[in-house]
């Protein structure tokens, strides 16, 4: 990357060398935004980079690849604390990977950061029904076939300034949100609505998702973090429990490390009032108290 640049945006998309469809590097390299104005960084959390990958972000010389060099089961939080860590601009976008995007897309992001220094801003991710996919992947298909699926998909794009993702701490890196199947995008909303900041929802930009196995998909997981969001939400929590600034990590309050037990032995009940009793879920939890417990 050429490193005289001074980027109002950058743009943070993060892999753990699971992705196939690198389609949001071309629609993303050809932005009306001047390329001087934003940098995009891709965040692997292993060492691996797909050779197509690369060859794609080698095209715009303001783009580029950071690797963690990680092991183990892949943490998305760790690669989006990096991203936003490295980044240089002003405005952090944090969009799926797998995204295509119109070339108005990030110079629209940036005037509504322009005109309001507390917004966090979504934007609509409309997904292809899989009896209607297409290969190669195009805007101008995505556009005809694309519908709105989750009309609160906060993971789909994030847009906000750099110090408020400081000011919280970035993202939950705890065990629990480590699972590839995360709640973090709900997550990081609740924690800047916490702070103040006002909410919005683009009403014409759009977000356009190819279909691929597993678009649709939840994991148990899924309950404990959510668990741990409610408990945020009532208490007007902003902060992690072990984000980017460790000096700056909240400790978890008793009571609700006991809510996370509860539902580790299966006192709790899902939303059909059947027991959970996934193997998986318990020893989610069970990682969570052992770790937060002094």
């Amino acid at each position: 990357m050429d490193h005289n640049l001074n980027p109002k945006i950058s743009v943070v998309m993060i892999d753990g060398s699971f992705r196939e469809n690198f389609s949001a590097i071309k629609y993303f390299g050809d932005q009306s935004l001047p390329s001087e104005s934003y940098e995009l960084i891709w965040v692997e959390y292993y060492n691996n980079v797909d050779k197509n990958l690369r060859r794609e972000i080698e095209k715009f010389p303001n783009f580029r690849i950071l690797t963690l060099g990680r092991e183990g089961e892949y943490h998305s939080s760790y690669c989006f604390n990096a991203g936003i860590s490295e980044s240089i601009g002003d405005v952090i976008v944090i969009p799926d990977a797998d995204l295509v995007v119109e070339n108005n897309f990030l110079e629209e992001i940036l005037s509504e950061h322009r005109k309001n220094n507390e917004l966090a801003m979504y934007i609509y991710r409309l997904n292809e029904p899989k009896e209607l996919h297409q290969e190669p992947i195009t805007l101008e298909h995505l556009k005809q076939v694309c519908i709105l699926t989750n009309p609160t998909n906060y993971g789909g794009c994030l847009s906000v300034r750099k110090e408020w993702l400081l000011k919280i701490n970035g993202y939950e890196q705890h065990p629990t949100f480590g699972t590839g199947f995360h709640a973090n995008g709900l997550d990081i909303y609740t924690r800047l609505k916490n702070l103040g900041l006002q909410i919005k929802w683009h009403p014409t930009l759009r977000l356009y998702h190819a279909w691929h196995p597993f678009t649709e998909i939840s994991d148990h997981a899924y309950k404990l973090q959510k668990e741990i969001i409610k408990y945020r939400e009532r208490n007007l929590l902003t902060n992690t429990f072990c984000g980017i600034d460790v000096k700056r990590n909240q400790s978890i309050p008793d009571e609700l490390i006991e809510r996370l037990e509860k539902i580790r032995v299966g006192k709790s009940y899902n939303s059909n009032k059947k027991l959970v009793t996934s193997f998986k879920l318990r020893d989610i939890a069970s990682r969570f108290t052992r770790d937060l417990t002094p």
